[in-house]
């Protein structure tokens, strides 16, 4: 049988930062780990990109550059614009393809409705929920509060499979290890300092300099290219002592030790929280803060406002009260198998049946996101802490956790002898 083959459209880089090729590239990996072919096409340039698509295994199919401020939030391409793209992307791919993946704010169902005439599956990750998709599978990993559920349900036709909400976090597989390095102890010993690819207001060395609070504390200053290091930036790591880095391949090895953590929404916001890890959060703008403001009220983050109005004094006066309010309680809501699970969407596996294993206290995130879990279907914060408390008072046998390849695909058992709940793709 001929290996799957797989196509996927994302861009990166100014103006939306790296961070739906970071999350695309963590399913990718997931599928060349399993011998599928993945073609990547993209307008992004440079050459740490390519090698982000290489080190995953990935062919890279460059597409012309586009003007700078075209990706920029919100604003979806004319459908002409969207159907001249792709039909450059075939013209350069061929057709043959078993599935689609595209993870781009400029393009919506014009794009993707051609696109699943000359592929197969079509699978569309998205956050915005602010624009048609034609999809046969929509990914949103994030979480708005209450209505969460309801977001694309007038922009998707009914047969749309939604994978939504942290249990399809797409992080790198480096995270499935967890916290290794022991609890988080408060006051912080030791804070991570990170703003996404581009460091989006230059809001890293604000941060550092407002850490003059938290004196004792080791820094590790983490930015995603060299361009974003600025002499502003050498000079701020300088003054407080701190450790610079560039390109890290992950943060994981960094978070699993820290005690805090400053920095972006985004994909780092379930990095953070797969790691346990509090932080103080900006975001670029008010209209791209949902997430983030509906976390910051279930108090599993804290949101400080808008990258432009975070003054040095601002995130001075965060970090004290975090100092006086101490540390946040983060119910376990991250497993780092989001990525594989989408995986399974795009190809859907082909051989291995499913089977049970008793839980085991690791397994918590697993069983707190599956589906009701026995306690009702009411979904959110306050459900899944009622969950995760749950679960860590039961002895083992209460639950069974269902796996595929080894990949926890559904939970058996929960409160009052509930059923069995299996992620839509294999029930």
């Amino acid at each position: 049988m001929a290996e799957p083959r797989v196509l996927v459209r994302v861009d990166a880089g100014m103006g939306i930062g790296h961070g739906h090729l970071v999350r695309s590239l963590a399913v990718v990996r997931t599928l060349t780990s399993r011998g599928v072919h993945v073609t990547v096409a993209t307008r992004a340039q440079g050459g740490h990109v390519e090698a982000m698509i290489t080190a995953a295994g990935a062919h890279q199919v460059a597409l012309p550059a586009g003007d700078a401020g075209e990706n920029a939030i919100g604003r979806v391409w004319p459908a002409e614009r969207q159907e001249a793209d792709v039909r450059l992307v075939f013209d350069l791919v061929g057709r043959g393809w078993d599935a689609v993946v595209v993870d781009h704010y400029r393009l919506d169902a014009a794009w993707e409705s051609v696109a699943a005439e000359r592929g197969g599956r079509l699978v569309v990750i998205d956050d915005l929920a602010n624009r048609a998709h034609r999809a046969d599978v929509l990914v949103d990993h994030n979480w708005y509060g209450s209505h969460t559920s309801q977001r694309y349900r007038e922009l998707v036709d009914p047969s749309t499979d939604l994978l939504l909400g942290p249990r399809y976090a797409l992080l790198q597989s480096d995270y499935l290890c967890g916290r290794e390095h022991g609890p988080v102890v408060h006051p912080p010993r030791r804070v991570v300092v990170s703003y996404g690819g581009t460091d989006a207001g230059g809001q890293s060395a604000r941060a550092v300099d407002a850490l003059d609070v938290m004196q004792g504390a080791e820094v590790d200053v983490v930015v995603g290219s060299a361009a974003a290091v600025t002499e502003d930036l050498v000079a701020a790591t300088a003054r407080r002592g701190a450790r610079l880095h560039v390109e890290l391949p992950s943060l994981a090895p960094l978070y699993a030790r820290a005690d805090l953590a400053l920095g972006a929404s985004g994909t780092a916001t379930w990095e953070r929280l797969r790691l346990g890890v509090p932080a103080l959060v900006t975001t670029v703008g008010e209209g791209q803060s949902g997430v983030t403001r509906a976390l910051h009220e279930a108090g599993l983050t804290r949101w400080i406002g808008t990258a432009a109005d975070a003054t040095v004094d601002i995130y001075r006066s965060a970090l004290r009260d975090y100092l006086d309010d101490g540390p946040m309680d983060i119910p376990a809501l991250v497993d780092g198998y989001g990525a594989v699970r989408v995986g399974f969407a795009v190809v859907p596996p082909h051989s291995g049946e499913l089977s049970m294993r008793d839980a085991l206290p690791q397994d918590a995130a697993a069983f707190v996101t599956a589906g009701g879990a026995g306690i009702g279907d009411d979904e959110g914060v306050t459900a899944w802490r009622r969950r995760d408390e749950w679960f860590g008072t039961q002895a083992s046998g209460a639950v069974q956790i269902v796996e595929l390849a080894g990949v926890p695909v559904g939970v058996v058992g929960g409160p009052g002898g509930s059923g069995r709940v299996l992620d839509s793709y294999v029930s």
